[in-house]
């Protein structure tokens, strides 16, 4: 079995997420401008989770998003907040 908190991903600690983050707080690092390092390693560690071994425990979404530039997750930030449950 593979416990994804011992995976847990450089690109996310480096933009200073820990394992157990939230979603406000993926929210609010998103936001944040993000170097062309850490957007290529986040797609390369996304590239490591791709094996069916992760399925059940895997941070594809987390670092997909992390991967894009800073202009595409303003637009999606902006949709979050409008679809958004949290006050």
């Amino acid at each position: 079995m593979y416990n994804r908190m011992d995976r847990f991903p450089r690109a996310l600690a480096l933009l200073g997420l820990s394992p157990g983050f939230t979603q406000r707080q993926f929210n609010e690092i998103t936001q944040l401008e993000r170097s062309d390092y850490i957007r290529e390693l986040a797609h390369q560690e996304w590239s490591q989770e791709q094996d069916p071994k992760y399925d059940d425990a895997n941070w594809r979404w987390h670092l997909s998003y992390v991967s894009m530039t800073n202009e595409i997750n303003v637009d999606m930030n902006w949709y979050n907040r409008q679809n958004s449950q949290e006050p």
